[in-house]
């Protein structure tokens, strides 16, 4: 039988698990893992989509008319990059940055009208998705219409406005002139009120130049233009470069020191000692007892630079997304990484996403970790209280091998992987005896989903192929 899974908790998760009382071992049945849908907000899953990429004809419409697409996926929340004009003075490439803005109330034309972003938000909510927008605070562009009719919103030398960080294409904002701050709240306002915008990933907020008290203000007043609709807040940096910022309100940051740590200390070798650690301290840190993290492997930044997540991870990328949708956080997903796309993106020009070759063993891996997110409670994140518990197990194989189990309640999930090029036996400790369902089996995720039943012992031998991975559910 197929297992359709869908939002009705744990006990009727593990009905559907269960096709008989007794599974004979090795027992082995297709899984469905489209459409499945997250358990609540702690268990969901954000995709950050270029427009200019997505689609031939990087529009509105064309992305909406996909939609249906990322809800199969099971894409909980759409974070679509800056939608607004972008500047024509300095600018980078092709196309310009995207975070390079003219007006921060209106659409860029290239990509539609106000009245498509309507439409958009729309089709999402019927799917039972949320749209956030990216939003740029510490700067704007060379030619943004307050250049010309508010001069004052701007830092100035000797009558000048300064360029943050020496980017020539950008002017840097200043956050002492109270009206400045009033009209940048109004600004993100405006698209909760005028286009049913959800949330918001915030750019740069570890600026020097943005003062915690304006996000202490500006955030309750997002929030209260959403009316009985929760705001979400996404915060672009690691909060450790802004620990003023910790309790202002944002629901996110980015897992930035982690996933640049991983991507400098493990990289493309076998260090699973190593990875270990870096995990530890990203479970571990107390300063987000109150508040959650989004975890990623790559976001737009790559690319610019000429590499990507291939690039830092190579061979690496199967195993280190498993651990991404497992381990901690909110998982992120870039433009394209559903499907193993490994061309660089770059977003200063036109990059298309060729969707016809995809990589069917990551495709069907990462299809089946949102499944897994999706429905399992030990997969928990949010605050500290609400997140499912992260025990790593010892294994005879630790400087490769890495293995861990979540619990929360009465659910159990246990994940090892394996970053050697060559193929791993090893006998993990500290696992709880019983059934499980595996849902993830490297070796076999190329030909398609599928669930095996197993019995575990409480020290079971197990074998991975090179960079191979594997996940059990207690049953």
């Amino acid at each position: 039988m197929k297992h359709y899974l869908c939002l009705t908790a744990t006990l009727a998760i593990a009905a559907v698990l269960c096709s008989c009382n007794n599974p004979s071992p090795e027992a082995v049945e297709p899984l469905e893992v489209s459409n499945t849908t997250a358990l609540d907000r702690n268990h969901r899953v954000i995709y950050e989509l270029n427009l200019y990429n997505f689609t031939q004809e990087g529009t509105l419409k064309a992305a909406k008319a996909r939609l249906e697409e990322l809800r199969s996926l099971g894409v909980d929340i759409v974070w679509l990059m800056p939608i607004q004009p972008r500047s024509k003075r300095g600018k980078i490439g092709s196309l310009g940055s995207p975070y390079a803005l003219q007006d921060y109330t209106k659409v860029n034309p290239q990509h539609g009208t106000l009245d498509d972003l309507k439409a958009y938000t729309e089709e999402a909510h019927r799917l039972g998705m949320e749209v956030w927008m990216d939003w740029v605070p510490n700067h704007t562009g060379l030619d943004h219409v307050w250049v010309t009719e508010h001069k004052d919103y701007y830092q100035q030398k000797d009558g000048e406005i300064v360029h943050p960080n020496n980017y020539g294409d950008v002017y840097q904002l200043d956050y002492s002139n109270n009206e400045l701050r009033q009209a940048m709240t109004d600004a993100v306002i405006y698209w909760v009120e005028n286009a049913g915008i959800d949330g918001f990933r915030f750019d740069y907020i570890s600026s020097p130049a943005i003062p915690a008290e304006f996000w202490q203000e500006a955030i309750p007043a997002i929030r209260k233009a959403g009316k009985d609709k929760y705001i979400g807040m996404l915060a672009e940096g690691d909060l450790a470069d802004r620990k003023d910022l910790y309790s202002v309100g944002f629901d996110y940051d980015y897992a930035w020191g982690f996933h640049d740590n991983i991507a400098q200390k493990v990289g493309t070798t076998d260090k699973a000692k190593v990875l270990q650690n870096w995990c530890n301290s990203l479970v571990s840190n107390s300063n987000y007892d109150n508040m959650d993290r989004m975890v990623y492997l790559t976001n737009h930044d790559d690319g610019n630079d000429g590499k990507n997540y291939f690039s830092d991870f190579g061979n690496n990328v199967p195993p280190l997304t498993v651990m991404e949708f497992t381990l901690y956080g909110m998982p992120m997903l870039y433009n394209g990484q559903e499907i193993g796309y490994r061309p660089v993106q770059d977003y200063f020009n036109k990059s298309l996403i060729n969707w016809s070759s995809p990589d069917k063993k990551l495709q069907n891996t990462i299809a089946t970790l949102i499944a897994l997110r999706h429905t399992q409670p030990a997969l928990s994140s949010g605050k500290k209280a609400e997140r499912g518990t992260t025990t790593f197990l010892d294994t005879d194989q630790k400087t490769t091998v890495l293995c861990y189990k979540r619990e929360k309640d009465d659910n159990q999930v246990v994940v090892a992987v394996n970053l050697s090029t060559d193929s791993a036996t090893f006998t993990i400790q500290g696992v709880d005896e019983g059934n499980y369902a595996q849902w993830l089996n490297s070796a076999t995720v190329q030909n398609g989903t599928t669930l095996t039943h197993r019995h575990l012992t409480a020290n079971p031998t197990l074998t991975l192929e090179g960079k191979g991975y594997a996940v059990y559910v207690k049953e």
